[in-house]
């Protein structure tokens, strides 16, 4: 019974970008979101591998204007001296990134299971 139309070759090329769009947001990042920008020209623009990358590269381009809006707000009130400081960067931290990982994570679910992001299978 199969339950997905994708194949198997398409299903590994999503999960490994879906895997990198998690090391951006983790453990290596910008490295991570190299290797992701290089892979843009090689799935076909309707392919499942196409709409996983398209996603981790919004994802981790929302990521990052996110932490650039923070560290600007850092800078706004009261600079890296202030105690305000740290209660940007834990709640950014708890809140916002944790959520970016979060979907990230999903992202890798969906990918393994061969579904497209979202509740709705199309």
């Amino acid at each position: 019974m199969k339950l997905n139309k994708y194949d198997q070759k398409q299903i590994k090329q999503a999960s490994a970008i879906a895997l990198w769009s998690l090391l951006n947001l983790t453990f290596l990042p910008l490295l991570s979101f190299i290797v992701l920008l290089s892979k843009i020209n090689q799935f076909a623009s309707d392919s499942f591998s196409a709409y996983h990358l398209n996603f981790a590269i919004k994802l981790n381009l929302a990521a990052a204007t996110a932490l650039i809006l923070v560290s600007a707000l850092m800078i706004l009130f009261g600079g890296f001296n202030s105690g305000m400081t740290w209660v940007f960067v834990i709640t950014y931290f708890i809140s916002v990134h944790a959520f970016f990982i979060l979907i990230a994570v999903w992202m890798l679910v969906r990918a393994w299971a061969g579904n497209k992001m979202g509740y709705k299978q199309v």
